[in-house]
């Protein structure tokens, strides 16, 4: 062969491979995606998500919300490698956080997204909280917070419709060959923090599963599981609730029992039937956002202080390159501000401001680094502390229903250890309204209901958490709930519950 033909055949075959994968972002109405794929598989991503949260809000007979631009769920689809490395742990196919700043997952990314793989499982059962605690501000047992998560994680998208109910074959070993919690101790509030190992776990969200499949699909049966979280959420304890409701909870076992050992469990389906997908905008990601988005990525999951310092210092050379992308510079600033190198970060965040006079996240940073060096050097100068807060106050002017800046304007009061004013207490419940899933702000506006003796709002802001299945055994949250319960005063109250505003990760 010629060099001529070898090189035509050479160039031939070059044009015939599939061009390599790029970092895209696809935005659509309730989420925001992130991986180094197609634009063709990040629109059926986009779209599988899209098409879960509109199955989710039919099946629960839940409206969208006007006030999403703000809240979406960001979501990054990469390597499973990449997913243990940034959980910090083996064997996971994916994860959820949530805090004021937006919730975020993890996820593996699918090859082909739809076909109930792992990755989308994992995904759908995290985004499965997320949608409940955004939609009911109520108290559920932890088997039917993770049950629910479950009976949605195997949900089929496809071309027409969304169905869900699907067995999930994944939990067929617990379910089988695990223990067989029986329908009284499902009931038990403290099971959950007494599962211990991973066999008892599986076996624990099998039956969480099983138990929401089979009371979802016995319409009587689901009446009284109605009128059970009434009775929870007007404080009466679990089991009596649950006893009251359902009546005997060993006939309600065997129930159970025999459902899981038919052939055949029914699952709904749902046409589309016309309703529009909401659409996605796909672009590619700048050459700066692409040579930041691993750091990016670890910023956003959360550091330590040490892993903050080492990262800003790999973030900065790389940021300089790109100095006028705003993108790029309020990234750097959030990571300057972890590392706590304020005035870097003022610096990086006046550097977005210039380019990008309503950049959220710039004047967010470039307000809380201020904030933090003045509760650093103890100032009391009161026109100082004001002035910090312009930039917190421009970041809420930019998107009013960004809950960020609302949390940090209050969070700027405790700072400068002062009392906060009503227009910052007004903040932090509108905070709360925006990120319903985010314990730290709930917890925080709970103890000003508490303050301001609004007793049912303190209990309502208080009962998820304390239901919560993943809180820990000494529970803040069920300590205060208790209080207010027994009567206690606003101080007692608040001395049981021992409420740090830190739980966010935003530490004054």
């Amino acid at each position: 062969m010629t060099w001529g033909k070898l090189a035509a055949l050479c160039g031939a075959i070059l044009a015939a491979t599939p061009a390599a994968a790029e970092w895209l972002e696809a935005s659509s109405r309730h989420f925001v995606l992130y991986s180094d794929t197609s634009e063709k598989m990040i629109r059926r991503q986009s779209e599988a998500l899209e098409r879960l949260d509109w199955g989710l809000r039919r099946f629960a007979k839940v409206q969208d919300e006007p006030e999403i631009a703000s809240r979406k769920v960001t979501v990054f689809l990469i390597d499973d490698s990449q997913v243990r490395s940034l959980c910090g742990c083996q064997n996971v196919g994916g994860f959820y956080q949530t805090r004021v700043s937006g919730s975020i997952a993890f996820s593996g990314k699918a090859s082909s997204f739809g076909d109930n793989g792992i990755g989308q499982m994992v995904l759908f059962h995290e985004y499965a909280h997320h949608f409940m605690f955004a939609s009911y501000d109520l108290a559920f047992p932890a088997w039917y917070t993770e049950g629910f998560a479950e009976f949605a994680s195997t949900m089929r998208i496809k071309d027409d419709s969304a169905q869900i109910g699907v067995p999930a074959q994944h939990r067929a070993r617990g379910l089988f060959q695990g223990q067989r919690f029986r329908v009284p101790e499902m009931f038990d509030p403290t099971l959950r923090s007494r599962l211990g190992s991973a066999e008892r776990q599986d076996a624990f969200y099998g039956r969480g599963w099983l138990l929401t499949h089979y009371l979802t699909f016995k319409p009587e049966r689901y009446r009284e599981f109605q009128q059970y979280l009434r009775l929870l959420n007007s404080g009466t304890p679990s089991v009596a609730a649950a006893e009251q409701s359902f009546g005997d909870l060993g006939a309600l076992s065997i129930e159970v029992d025999r459902y899981l050992a038919g052939s055949r469990m029914p699952a709904m389906t749902m046409m589309y039937d016309g309703n529009v997908l909401p659409a996605a905008r796909v672009r590619r990601l700048s050459a700066g956002e692409a040579d930041m988005i691993d750091l990016r990525m670890r910023s956003i999951r959360g550091v330590t202080k040490t892993e903050a310092a080492k990262l800003y210092a790999r973030a900065a050379p790389i940021a300089a390159k790109y100095a006028d992308d705003a993108l790029v510079q309020g990234w750097l600033a959030e990571m300057a501000f972890d590392a706590e190198q304020y005035d870097a970060a003022v610096a990086a965040a006046e550097q977005a401001i210039a380019r990008d006079a309503r950049s959220v996240q710039a004047h967010m940073y470039r307000g809380a680094a201020l904030l933090r060096q003045l509760k650093q050097g103890n100032v009391k100068d009161a026109a100082q502390w004001d002035r910090a807060r312009r930039s917190i106050i421009a970041a809420n002017r930019s998107d009013p229903d960004d809950a960020e800046p609302l949390w940090w304007f209050w969070l700027s009061f405790q700072m400068q250890e002062r009392e906060p004013t009503p227009s910052a207490i007004k903040g932090l419940y509108r905070a709360q309204e925006l990120t319903p899933q985010d314990w730290g702000v709930r917890m925080a506006a709970a103890v000003a209901r508490i303050e301001a003796k609004e007793w049912a709002e303190a209990k309502r802001l208080l009962r998820p958490v304390a239901y919560h299945p993943h809180a820990p055994e000494d529970n803040p949250a069920l300590a205060m709930l208790t209080a207010i319960e027994a009567g206690k005063s606003g101080s007692e109250i608040r001395a049981v519950g021992e409420v740090k505003t830190e739980a966010t990760g935003e530490q004054p």
